[in-house]
């Protein structure tokens, strides 16, 4: 059985992980800035939560996961 695609991606504005975690780093936008310049999170949100430990963690590539797990790993956020 293969493990399911890794979430790396808003889907919906197609704004990859990885930009949002190099933003970050580069500016120090939180997610809010982020989704102001980029647009990532707006259209049916399911990866806003993914984003946030995206940020927390800067991994770019993340498992499907819960919702108790992404919000401990986001650090409640």
């Amino acid at each position: 059985m293969m493990d399911p695609t890794p979430v790396d991606r808003c889907v919906c504005r197609q704004v990859m992980f990885a930009e949002l975690v190099r933003l970050h780093r580069e500016t120090g936008a939180g997610f809010e800035e982020l989704q102001r310049r980029t647009t990532c999170g707006t259209g049916c949100g399911m990866c806003v939560p993914y984003i946030k430990v995206a940020l927390a963690t800067g991994r770019v590539r993340l498992p499907v996961m819960g919702d108790e797990q992404l919000r401990r790993l986001a650090g409640g956020a």
